[in-house]
């Protein structure tokens, strides 16, 4: 097998072919398979360029594969994950008219994503949000007014129209946000234990529930506060690991599959379990295509990772799935 190529797979740079390539080989032995989780640790912790990932790579390789099997069942798979297709999002804007899922109770403007599902609104400021999956927006109608407060349950991307006059103001579960004329990924669903803020253009201060301001971001910084014992750790980062999402795409950096399960619950509305106490804490580092089938995102980790699953459909439940 070509290293290169699969350098480019997991940097979400291979071209459709070399997808297909790639998941032939992987499926052709199951020695391939190991083999291919083993270099992909590799990757992750060299993070160089791609001759230094092969010295790597054959330092570490005890033997390779000769015969390779010719198989394309997958292929189909790879494609729909790592290549770009449309986003197929719903749009849903706050201008001229009342869109559905939007519910106006007294003074109050509510926007409810259901689970496996994203939504663009658009803020009677002008300012742009994107919403991921099972979260919730609300405003007052004091927002036409100047008064530009809204809270957020679950995940969303703003892009805050500028205005020196009137703050724009982000409540939380545990932060608010003060926003100077910016775009930034904020997460921040009921069920975690934690609230992400990640800044990609302009400034952002941090106010703690006592009101006072305890951090100010720059571009490029996240700031990570942890609820169990309040607190806030402020790092630079890879802003496409925090904003990727909001185009369709998701990348995991030795995340724990335990971890990504939920994620994955939320972007499907399935429910899953984990049958395999080390599958659970096994790291996955891989870019996905969020808006695809769920048995083609499902395929990808199974051909990429040790998980195996079984799907069960349920009559008005959500979805069972078993990781084993």
């Amino acid at each position: 097998m070509d290293y290169s190529i699969i350098n480019k797979y997991l940097a979400g740079e291979a071209s459709e072919a070399e997808v297909q390539e790639v998941f032939q080989w992987i499926d052709s032995a199951p020695e391939n398979r190991q083999e291919f989780i083993k270099y992909k640790k590799i990757w992750a912790l060299t993070s160089r360029s791609e001759n230094n990932q092969d010295v790597a790579w054959n330092n570490n390789l005890i033997a390779k594969p000769n015969n390779i099997r010719n198989l394309t069942t997958y292929s189909k798979y790879a494609a729909a994950i790592l290549i770009f297709f449309s986003l197929g999002m719903m749009l849903q804007y706050l201008v001229g008219q009342k869109p559905s899922g939007i519910q106006t109770y007294l003074a109050d403007t509510r926007i409810e994503v259901p689970a496996g599902q994203m939504s663009s609104v658009l803020l009677p400021d002008g300012t742009r949000v994107q919403l991921n999956s099972g979260s919730k927006l609300v405003y007052s109608s004091g927002f036409n007014s100047g008064e530009r407060t809204v809270n957020l349950e679950g995940e969303a991307f703003f892009d805050v129209a500028k205005d020196k006059d009137h703050l724009f103001l982000i409540k939380t579960k545990s932060l608010d946000f003060k926003v100077y004329g910016t775009s930034f990924n904020v997460q921040a669903y009921p069920e975690d234990n934690e609230v992400n803020t990640t800044l990609v253009e302009g400034s952002l201060g941090i106010i703690g529930k006592s009101g006072d301001e305890i951090a100010r971001l720059v571009p490029g910084e996240n700031a990570n506060f942890k609820e169990e014992n309040e607190k806030l750790v402020v790092s630079n980062v890879d802003l496409d690991l925090y904003t990727s999402w909001k185009d369709g795409l998701v990348t995991f950096r030795n995340e724990k599959l335990k971890d990504i399960a939920p994620k994955i619950e939320r972007w499907y509305n399935v429910q899953i379990i984990i049958n395999n106490p080390k599958l659970a804490d096994e790291l996955y580092m891989g870019t996905i295509m969020k808006n695809k089938p769920i048995d083609q995102l499902l395929e990808v980790f199974r051909l990429t990772s040790s998980l195996n699953y079984k799907i069960v459909p349920r009559t008005d439940k959500p979805t069972l799935i078993y990781w084993e």
